[in-house]
């Protein structure tokens, strides 16, 4: 009977030393959000940093802002819409259009108004105060801002392979359009290229 028992708990104890050692551990680091890291080659938070900074700082050189401004005595008030994938990845373009966004009101030369996604808020929480904020504090109805331009733009993806080897190329165009007019006053087009190598062999 002591033997079973002796048996059993030792039976136990390898067991619970197998699973201990069967468990995964996790190690986390913290990085710098500018850090440059490309684990997989594909699209990432560094693609989208230098295809924001990029197209902004192209657009603010072109010379429609300039004519604009000589014309009007006030900066161009642009909305952004939509930027479309058409890429072969799951690409969230909405963080592509949020930092456009960003990059362009840091300029200082452009306004901005709030995008469809967050228009429809503003004018609930206005209508709102017609009702329940004090006369004196309410917003006035039918006083927004109406953008002279659109900012739209799509990524798209070309990808040449051969055994252990890829060149992953993505296309990252945006334009400006007159609302007014249709009028495209600008278009520009960021590419990053990429060269994937993967040894065919795991060791």
């Amino acid at each position: 009977m002591k033997k079973n028992v002796v048996k059993y708990s030792l039976l136990a104890l390898v067991l619970a030393t197998v699973l201990v050692s069967c468990q995964s551990t996790v190690s986390v680091d913290r990085l710098s959000p500018d850090a440059n890291i490309d684990l997989s080659g594909g699209w990432n938070d560094t693609d989208i940093r230098i295809v924001a900074e990029s197209l902004v700082s192209d657009s603010i050189r072109s010379a429609w802002i300039n004519q604009f401004r000589l014309h009007n005595g006030k900066n161009p008030v642009v909305i952004v819409g939509t930027f479309l994938n058409r890429s072969s990845e799951h690409i969230d373009t909405s963080i592509i259009a949020k930092r456009m966004e960003m990059e362009l009101i840091n300029t200082g030369k452009i306004d901005m108004v709030a995008d469809v996604e967050f228009r429809a808020s503003v004018r609930d929480e206005r209508e709102e105060q017609q009702y329940f904020a004090s006369e004196e504090t309410a917003k006035a109805l039918g006083k927004e801002i109406g953008a002279d331009y659109l900012l739209q733009g799509s990524v798209r993806t070309n990808l040449d392979q051969i055994a252990g080897k890829a060149v992953r190329t993505y296309y990252v165009s945006a334009e400006l359009i007159d609302i007014e007019t249709n009028k495209k006053v600008w278009v520009g087009e960021e590419t990053i290229k990429k060269l994937i190598q993967q040894s065919k062999y795991k060791y």
